[in-house]
């Protein structure tokens, strides 16, 4: 039988694979094209918006008569420091040859009891990343904050805030809030929507009773505290912060602990101190990532015989409780005020704490420890 010879036509093949490879490499040149043009658009336009504040702070510069200074504001910009009279700030952009405006840290500073409201032309100052607004008369934060939409840190602590706005829940980037000594009577359950949140502190509104169950939706909140309150029982949305380090439940009215309170399971330290607790829940000993348990001034009579004993649990303060007969000899006159004595402990006992941790050997368990500072 003869052989059989199969041929091939290999142009068309080729010319398929050329039409191939030809609108493969033009989808690749439009893609480029439309990435730079993305870049130099908002490249232009971040110059754009930068030239106009920096007219627009010119401009307020001089219509002020060139400034009266003192030190009631402070706008800082890294090292750079502006101050202002009246309700105009003085802001002035320098930027290097190799520094762009996010490697820059803005923070607005403002103290105080003069000022009963923010200045107007903080408006203009969105680009800010920090607010640190301390000891002032201020009653209402605006609802323009929503504009502040880069700010990771707001330190409202210390004024006279009575309500938050709701639209403090558009702040998205926030990681830390700080509104403890004010008059807070709640809280907006649009704050549950900064998803970012690290640290809370509501500490010191004296009215404060509850809280949103919507918080619970802040599950990288790993410090809050609620010290200094009213609150007669730990609020469900805390036990559903899963992530929750540290709980200062301290000065409150609580006469028991929740029976789910294991749900926080990576919580290291615990502060319930002047409560109307009369005793300690065995919950306690089923959290083992527990490191510090503070309960000193409570009517505690009772505790479970396993807390003492327990091996992670490396502080604990039971101090002018009935089961304790101790006497703390501390030199308490030294502070102008029982606030102040309060957050000198609370610091001196996580100055204790942060000790153990880094030690290469720490304690297999301890029973009381009495701090007392003698000068």
């Amino acid at each position: 039988m003869a052989p059989v010879v199969v041929v091939y036509d290999l142009s068309s093949v080729r010319t398929l694979w050329e039409g191939r490879i030809k609108r493969y490499k033009e989808r690749q040149r439009k893609e480029r094209e439309r990435q730079e043009k993305s870049a130099l658009v908002k490249i232009n336009e971040e110059w754009v918006q930068m030239l106009e504040r920096k007219k627009r702070a010119m401009r307020n510069y001089f219509q002020q008569g060139k400034g009266v200074m003192n030190d009631e504001v402070h706008v800082r910009m890294n090292h750079l420091k502006s101050f202002g009279k009246d309700t105009q700030l003085l802001h002035f952009l320098e930027l290097g040859k190799e520094t762009t405006t996010k490697d820059k840290k803005f923070i607005f500073e403002l103290q105080g009891m003069e000022w009963k409201e923010l200045p107007d032309s903080l408006r203009e100052k969105i680009y800010f990343k920090e607010w640190h607004i301390k000891k002032t008369s201020i009653e209402i934060i605006p609802s323009f904050i929503v504009m502040f939409q880069d700010l990771i840190v707001m330190d409202l602590s210390r004024n006279c805030i009575k309500e938050l706005p709701i639209e403090i829940g558009k702040m998205t980037k926030l990681k830390e809030l700080d509104i403890s000594f004010n008059k807070l009577t709640s809280i907006p359950p649009e704050l549950g929507n900064c998803e970012n949140l690290e640290k809370l502190n509501l500490s010191s509104n004296l009215e404060l009773a509850e809280l949103p169950f919507e918080l619970r939706d802040l599950q990288k909140l790993s410090h809050l505290d609620l010290s200094s309150n009213q609150f007669l029982t730990m609020p469900i949305c805390v036990l559903r912060m899963s992530n929750l380090k540290s709980l200062d439940l301290s000065s409150n009215k609580l006469k028991e602990l929740p029976q789910d309170l294991d749900r926080l399971s990576e919580l290291q330290s615990l502060f319930l101190q002047k409560n109307k607790l009369t005793y300690l829940s065995k919950v306690l000993c089923r959290m083992t990532n527990l490191k510090m348990l503070v309960v000193s001034g409570d009517d505690i009579k009772n505790l479970p015989t396993s807390l003492m004993t327990d091996p992670n649990l490396k502080y604990i303060d039971l101090r002018e409780n009935p089961l304790d007969q101790v006497e703390d000899k501390g030199n308490c006159e030294i502070f102008e005020d029982a606030e102040e004595h309060e957050l000198f402990e609370k610091d001196l006992m996580h100055m204790y704490f942060q000790d153990l941790k880094e030690r290469e050997t720490v304690p297999t368990y301890t029973t009381r420890v009495s701090l007392s500072l003698q000068l």
